[in-house]
């Protein structure tokens, strides 16, 4: 016999309604949104890819967009990383921009984050050298 404790039930009922509502949703570009990280998966040169935690990578959980000033910022204590490219493109925001990174470390990535303003649905790439991280994921307004 199966045991299901009351979070094994809940966990599927939540995400269920997150699903079937998230169709509803429409995200107004003019408002600082938070998104949150659901799969992270990392890709190696000449391996396979494998799904991991986000501290796994150094990928934030959860982080803010600021459409206005075409930001991300993941910690308020941290400054925020300006994009570089920014686009309204066919229902979906578009983000894109590049982090040096440490001073001491060949560390820099380039970004791109992809939001569709009717679901709030995310997809975000961190490119380095020789892999990367990708990320799914979805984002509300604040």
């Amino acid at each position: 016999m199966m045991n299901f404790t009351p979070i094994r039930l809940a966990a599927p009922a939540v995400l269920l309604a997150l699903a079937c509502s998230g169709t509803a949703l429409a995200l107004d570009s003019s408002a600082p949104i938070l998104c949150a990280s659901v799969d992270v998966h990392e890709c190696v040169d000449g391996g396979r890819c494998k799904e991991v935690l986000p501290e796994d990578v150094s990928a934030p959980t959860f982080f803010r967009l600021d459409l206005k000033k075409q930001t991300v910022q993941v910690l308020k204590s941290e400054e925020a990383n300006k994009a570089e490219h920014f686009e309204e493109l066919d229902g979906r925001i578009v983000m894109q921009g590049v982090q040096d990174g440490r001073p001491d470390l060949e560390d820099g990535a380039a970004w791109t984050l992809m939001v569709e303003q009717d679901t709030g649905r995310l997809v975000a790439t961190a490119a380095t050298r020789q892999a990367a991280v990708v990320i799914f994921g979805a984002c509300t307004e604040l």
